[in-house]
């Protein structure tokens, strides 16, 4: 075996004892109807991964739609050796859409939505096996997409470009607590 690959198993932090696994939902996109799981894996006494996902494939009335795909999955340092109270984290965005509104329909064009940023959260233990969870985000996000008119096989307008730096994350989740 590689003892560079060696050296970098044993230098990884021990999984926690036992090992725990979050299932999680964020609350206020499913006041928009999309449907979301975050699932995070504590691999360690510190740091936790989460990648959650989030689906809608609605279609609200003949001018409203929200079709998406997108993930954030996010590296978490916690500053407890438990999972809960205070963490920061490193998160990636990622999302395809096409969302209509009004006079229009937006649809991203040859890559999704992509973005980066940094995030700080909070967690409460409610129970043995349930939790709260609160974040803010803020990073860069960077997306290409087609105007169309609204319409059946409506025109296409133009394609545009756009970059965004502030505020890209929020949630307020509940979770529940797995020992694996």
């Amino acid at each position: 075996m590689n003892p560079i690959l060696i050296a970098a198993l044993l230098a990884l932090p021990p999984l926690t004892d036992p090992p725990m696994l979050a299932v999680k939902t964020n609350i206020p996109p499913w006041g928009m109807t999309v449907m979301n799981i975050e699932p995070e894996l504590y691999f360690s006494p510190s740091l936790s991964v989460s990648l959650p996902l989030y689906w809608c494939p609605w279609f609200i009335g003949e001018k409203k739609a929200l079709r998406v795909f997108a993930s954030q999955p996010e590296l978490r340092f916690r500053f407890r050796r438990k999972p809960t109270g205070h963490y920061i984290g490193i998160h990636g965005s990622l999302a395809w859409f096409n969302i209509r509104f009004d006079s229009y329909r937006y649809q991203d064009v040859g890559r999704p939505l992509l973005g980066a940023g940094l995030s700080y959260g909070y967690v409460f233990q409610l129970s043995s096996h349930w939790i709260a969870d609160v974040s803010i985000g803020a990073g860069y996000a960077s997306m290409r997409y087609d105007r169309f008119y609204n319409t059946e096989n409506g025109a296409r307008v133009d394609m545009r470009r756009t970059s965004y730096w502030g505020i890209d994350k929020f949630s307020l989740s509940i979770g529940y607590i797995i020992d694996l």
